[in-house]
């Protein structure tokens, strides 16, 4: 039995197909569907009438295997984080990935903050969710004060997603710099990103846990 050497190519590419449904990792899946694309391109390029549909389409797999490579070793690329994105992840999301974190704070607006300056009005809807990385902040109603909330809290999220007016005011006692998102902004980013806002709305929960367990621990003890 004489086998074409040609056909040699059909074999190995298939056994390059059927290992890549053998491997677990997807970035050598598609390696080895693009090796196993470009190793039969030639027995179609080789008969004596070239079959362009079959090259084509090989090609067209190549390209799209090729383009999610390159974002799969993009995402495994170290994320470099500033000294205020780092502070920020480790007070308030280090249940988040890095490159997760990252593609948030890109939305987000950095500002400092002076004594006195206002990040919740009390009956004004919630334009903006914010964390502070430095500077307390007190949280007023009717004037009389009833937390002080420092470094890594999330403010105006349950608020926001309400469109309620505001119940309480919230200002900086004192000097700091934290982070603002707008309401807005915030939405279409979570729309877009199903995963990111189920882990956003798991941290607004224990965002919350927090403030309660804070304010039980301050509230003062019935005689």
């Amino acid at each position: 039995m004489k086998i074409d050497p040609l056909d040699l190519l059909v074999h190995f590419a298939n056994v390059l197909l059927l290992v890549s449904y053998s491997v677990r990792s997807m970035l050598w899946l598609r390696w080895f569907a693009v090796a196993s694309a470009l190793t039969v391109i030639p027995y179609y390029v080789a008969q004596e009438k070239i079959l362009w549909p079959p090259v084509f389409w090989g090609m067209v797999f190549t390209a799209i295997n090729l383009y999610q490579i390159a974002r799969l070793y993009a995402e495994r690329r170290a994320v470099v984080l500033s000294a205020d994105e780092q502070k920020l992840y480790d007070l308030a999301f280090r249940t988040m990935r890095p490159r997760q974190f990252l593609s948030l704070v890109l939305i987000g607006e950095w500002r400092d903050a002076r004594t006195g300056d206002q990040v919740l009005t009390e009956r004004e809807p919630v334009a903006g969710v914010c964390v502070a990385i430095s500077g307390e902040i007190e949280v007023r109603r009717q004037g009389a004060s009833l937390a002080t909330l420092k470094p890594g809290h999330l403010i105006g999220t349950a608020l926001a997603l309400t469109d309620a007016p505001s119940p309480v005011s919230a200002s900086f006692i004192e000097s700091g710099r934290y982070i603002r998102w707008p309401v807005s902004q915030l939405r279409i980013f979570s729309d877009r990103n199903p995963q990111l806002r189920s882990t956003l709305q798991a941290m607004v929960n224990q965002d919350l846990a927090r403030k309660l367990e804070a304010a039980v621990t301050l509230a003062p003890t019935a005689s």
